[in-house]
């Protein structure tokens, strides 16, 4: 488990201060897949890089399966990364190594014993789909194959956080999805715990079972993936939100209701059923739904028309459906 308690970090340039970090308190639990996720400048990556000390936090406390990273011996510090291993947006492999060879650097870093290296170099190349790019150098490798590489490198230890900066905005789209099916896959078989940080909120939806919104230098979110689609409270994640769901020009500037609701909780025929119940006539003007962790979430903005609006509304919420007026 990883900790963090009043975590501030304060960057200084030339004569100005800027709070990359206020106030961050989270707790990141084992075997679990957390997105951090917001817009540029919004604290992820300092986040992310206070984990393994890359950085210091200006104050607080940062503990690591309850031991403080701060009061640390060197030694014992490089020990302690054993157990963390990042991927990064830019794969950062060694141009002039093979894939075998880069695989096998941090295999040695690490001190892995010698006698198990090539196979367990053989068996992360086979987890990622690379057997066959063994002996080939980075410049022969497309954009997700380096970033399978990457992976490769960065589990080749077996350690227990996978760290994730970004890992999947240098690809097409195509490339990001079949990257986060792998990471999907290798958390199934290994039960690593990942921090995927990305400023792609669609992306992150697929993979996490969690996610931390941030803006500024804080936590403004913390919810259950499902949940924070269904239910976002800050404008920012509704920002977010709305772009994966695509929010046509048209709706904006006019009033129409918002009900988003997941389809495991809610009969098809609930508006059919709404209509026939009370008076009132509906005019769809929108829909949209998202597949979320083996669940459909909808998204469905409607004109209402006639005498018992706010009877029908009442009647859906209690359907757990989450009802708002749209502007």
């Amino acid at each position: 488990m990883i900790e963090f308690i009043n975590v501030y970090k304060t960057f200084e340039a030339k004569q100005e201060s800027f709070h990359a970090l206020n106030n961050i308190n989270l707790t990141i639990n084992d075997r679990e897949i957390l997105g951090v996720v917001g817009y540029s400048g919004a604290g992820k990556s300092t986040l992310v890089r206070l984990i393994n000390k890359l950085i210091e936090p200006t104050q607080g406390q940062i503990s690591i399966d309850g031991i403080s990273i701060h009061d640390l011996k060197q030694e014992d510090l490089n020990r302690m990364r054993y157990d963390l291993s990042m991927i990064f947006q830019h794969f950062n492999l060694v141009g002039n190594l093979t894939v075998y060879e880069n695989i096998k650097l941090a295999l040695s870093i690490k001190k892995y014993p010698k006698k198990d290296v090539e196979k367990r170099i053989d068996e992360v190349l086979s987890l990622v789909g690379l057997s066959d790019k063994k002996h080939r150098y980075p410049k022969a490798l497309s954009g997700g194959e380096k970033q399978r590489v990457g992976i490769a490198r960065a589990i080749a230890n077996h350690p227990k956080y996978l760290l994730c900066d970004e890992a999947t905005s240098a690809l097409d789209q195509k490339t990001a999805y079949e990257i986060i099916s792998l990471l999907k896959d290798i958390h199934e078989k290994t039960d690593v715990t990942i921090v995927f940080i990305s400023h792609q909120i669609e992306i992150v939806k697929d993979l996490c079972d969690r996610v931390v919104v941030m803006e500024k230098g804080k936590i403004i979110e913390d919810q259950p993936t499902k949940s924070l689609f269904i239910d976002p409270k800050e404008e920012t994640t509704k920002k977010l939100i709305k772009q994966v769901i695509d929010e046509p020009t048209h709706l904006k500037d006019k009033h129409y209701y918002e009900f988003i609701y997941a389809h495991n909780n809610v009969d098809d025929k609930i508006l059919s059923t709404m209509v026939k119940t009370f008076d009132v006539d509906v005019n769809i003007v929108y829909a949209k739904t998202l597949s979320i962790q083996n669940d459909l979430i909808g998204y469905l903005y409607i004109e209402l028309f006639g005498s018992q609006i706010d009877d029908a509304l009442s009647y859906l919420k209690s359907k757990e459906i989450k009802v708002r007026r749209y502007v």
